[in-house]
């Protein structure tokens, strides 16, 4: 579960508003803290009033697009990003936004290609380097996306949520130590982080079992309502040869609404079915 990366800033007020369908269309339409639906409506406006250049049309496209993302309307957002890129192809966070959808539709391979064009125009960017990094580490190319979250923490020093993702890249890779510390970091400025706590005692489970029960633990104080910590400390107390507690821990994932087809088949031998 990695960390989302931050809002795609493509929502930029670049284009004249000299002559809107409605006296704010231009403004919500370029505006990053709009309602998204508001937003969409403004930048459709917008696109039909004929008023604007190539470039700004490009623009707006590349703002609705953002719009249907945060609306989990992918394929409309694709259709958006397609429409600026076409008008622009040298507007280079068209290709982050038109990634994530994409990845959402899932045509990864295109996903990943359209990162790779948005880094190689330009290669600090943060954005399309988590994107593209939580992308490998989903596909279990854990060694490419750590590359990519050490360049992030590199472009953004102390930033929480890198650290979390690289750390989360670690522990897939099996690099337990490196992990820890990623998360300790989170932890240690951001005490309520009910994740961290939930990866560090992952990562802690084999060479410190206690200090991993505590840290599960605490991720259950944090988020009582939340199934995985009870999940993670019931397979670590079962693999612990302590097999009553983790039956509890199972018996509350599974009530907390966990799905998986081992739990079921535990839960229903624990009430004798």
């Amino acid at each position: 579960m990695t960390r989302p990366f931050r809002a795609i800033p493509i929502l930029v007020a670049a284009f004249a508003a000299s002559a809107p369908a409605r006296a704010d269309d231009a403004r919500i339409c370029a505006d990053p803290a709009a309602e998204p639906r508001a937003a969409v409506r403004a930048c459709e406006r917008v696109i039909a009033a004929g008023r604007l250049s190539t470039p700004e049309l490009a623009r707006a496209y590349a703002n609705q697009g953002s719009a249907w993302l945060a609306l989990d309307g992918f394929a409309q957002a694709l259709a958006a990003f397609n429409a600026a890129a076409l008008r622009d192809p040298r507007l280079q966070m068209v290709y982050v936004g038109r990634a994530r959808a994409l990845e959402r539709l899932g045509r990864v391979g295109e996903a990943l290609a359209d990162y790779d064009r948005a880094l190689a125009m330009r290669p600090d960017d943060d954005a399309a380097l988590t994107g593209r990094g939580a992308l490998l580490l989903r596909q279990g190319r854990a060694e490419a996306a750590l590359a990519d979250f050490d360049a992030v923490v590199r472009l953004r020093p102390g930033d929480l949520d890198a650290l979390f993702n690289r750390g989360l890249a670690a522990a897939a890779l099996g690099r337990s130590d490196a992990a820890v510390a990623d998360f300790s970091q989170v932890i240690a400025r951001r005490p309520d982080d009910a994740a961290a706590w939930l990866e560090r005692g992952r990562a802690r489970s084999r060479s410190d079992p206690d200090g991993a029960l505590a840290d599960l633990g605490q991720a259950m104080r944090l988020s009582p309502e939340w199934a995985e910590p009870f999940v993670a400390r019931g397979l670590l107390l079962d693999a612990l040869g302590r097999r009553g507690e983790a039956d509890r821990d199972f018996l509350r994932a599974f009530e907390l609404g966990y799905q998986a087809g081992w739990l079921t088949e535990r839960v229903s031998a624990l009430r004798g079915g």
